[in-house]
């Protein structure tokens, strides 16, 4: 049985951000004061106040690739922000050099009941064209939307599994899936909080003797039409074109700030006892 006073350590870092997968891509922008801020490229933005935000490159990242080939399919109902979760735990894994059936086919490092994972997920919303492609079933002759017909009817035409792709848990059911965690697991949706909450869970996991490590983090995407048009609704992006100078937009700590950029990434840690990493 562990300590709650047991010193827990990181072992492995997983990051993707706008401007890369890896930790490394993330160093080398700060260290250079690059900015990862550009014109939206993944719709067009031209109806929004703000149309810039911090993307990743879709060329950047395919979550088909770390995953293995029997999971690949399971790629299908991920929304983007589950794929994030996977890829960034993937680095996270590989950083701390363990083995899990999702990263090949030899003996685990850890039974697969001694590790957890608890990761912190936004408020996802739909992909647009899925969404669209169900509600226009529910039009009234003359083009307007009838709400009686879509509760009765018209949401039957989503796709079959269209509500577990944007669930806030699937970001860790499918890591966990992926990597056969069978440890405590759990998804914290507490906004911009969430990642703490879940790494002090994590913490509190290991320390009372239920996992030896635990995936632990967060990770969100808010480059979507409706997830974009639901922050410009609340006043708090930035008014910004892409010819604004983008290095110049976001000052958090400002008295004069503008408002805020939108984007997408995030981070999975792995950690362990100290004990137990030293040991292993």
């Amino acid at each position: 049985m562990s300590s709650n006073q047991e010193q827990i350590v990181i072992s492995g870092i997983g990051v993707i951000t706008c401007f890369g997968v890896g930790i490394d891509a993330l160093w080398d922008a700060m260290m250079e004061g690059r900015t990862g801020i550009h014109r939206i490229e993944r719709f067009d933005p031209s109806g929004f106040t703000s149309q810039v935000a911090g993307e990743l490159a879709e060329d950047a990242f395919n979550v088909r690739k770390v995953v293995p080939k029997s999971h690949r399919k399971a790629t299908k109902v991920m929304c983007r922000d589950t794929e994030l979760a996977v890829g960034a735990a993937a680095k996270a894994i590989a950083d701390a050099g363990l083995t899990t059936a999702g990263t090949s086919d030899e003996t685990p490092t850890l039974p697969p009941n001694r590790v957890g994972c608890h990761i912190g997920a936004g408020l996802i919303s739909a992909e647009l064209n899925e969404l669209s492609a169900a509600l226009v079933t529910s039009q009234t002759d003359n083009g307007t939307f009838d709400l009686a017909h879509w509760g009765s009817e018209g949401m039957q035409n989503l796709t079959p599994l269209w509500l577990l792709k944007y669930l806030p848990n699937m970001l860790a059911c499918h890591v966990t899936i992926v990597h056969d965690c069978q440890g405590p697991s759990n998804t914290v949706t507490c906004w911009e909080s969430s990642s703490s909450l879940s790494l002090a869970e994590s913490m509190r996991v290991i320390q009372r003797g239920a996992a030896d490590a635990c995936l632990t983090g967060g990770v969100e995407s808010r480059l979507n039409v409706l997830a974009t048009w639901r922050q410009e609704c609340a006043g708090r992006i930035i008014d910004a074109s892409p010819d604004d100078d983008p290095a110049s937009l976001v000052r958090p700590f400002a008295s004069d700030a503008a408002g805020t950029v939108l984007g997408e990434g995030g981070g999975i840690l792995v950690l362990e006892s100290l004990e137990h990493a030293q040991r292993r």
